[in-house]
């Protein structure tokens, strides 16, 4: 049971040791996403406990492992690491993927932050840290309704901008 913050940094630290997946090649994306993605979820009473340097510190341990992992493999690549929020879910998501990608892997527009902290503020001050509850969903079950609503998401996709931090790990040569 996690009951506080130092539990709730505790059980993650005991998933960083877990290996990068790590590889030269771009056709390879779904893997990299599959193995090096991070999802963070906190409680509600525990992110009350949680500061952006908390999260931040744990993310740079998470980075620090990789590094050391990169630079020990035989591979001559640089990693890209990415940081967002994804407010639909909930969660404060990073991932690695290998720095041939000329893109990152995402299916919408994003913009870029300099800042972390701008990433994992959003998250902290989220209403939704539990993922958008049901009651604030609504349902359609018309033609006309269902017209609505496909028109709608389409305008919602078409001017949603993901807020992206990203930074390059270098491979110490």
């Amino acid at each position: 049971m996690i009951a506080n913050k130092t539990d709730f940094f505790n059980d993650l630290l005991n998933q960083i040791s877990e290996p990068l997946y790590l590889t030269d090649k771009t056709d390879e994306i779904n893997e990299e996403i599959n193995n090096n993605l991070w999802i963070l979820s906190a409680p509600i009473d525990i992110i009350s406990q949680i500061t952006t340097t908390d999260f931040l510190e744990f993310i740079q341990k998470v980075k620090d492992n990789y590094k050391f992992q990169l630079d020990k493999s035989q591979l001559n690549i640089d990693l890209i690491f990415y940081l967002w929020f994804d407010e639909m879910a909930g969660h404060l998501c990073f991932n690695f993927i290998n720095s041939n990608h000329d893109k990152l892997p995402f299916g919408c527009r994003f913009i870029m932050t300099d800042r972390p902290e701008e990433i994992v503020d959003q998250y902290l001050k989220s209403n939704y840290q539990e993922g958008i509850p049901w009651n604030e969903l609504e349902t359609y079950e018309t033609p006309v309704q269902l017209a609505e609503a496909n028109r709608l998401e389409k305008v919602l996709h078409d001017n949603f901008m993901l807020t992206v931090y990203q930074e390059k790990i270098v491979k110490q040569k």
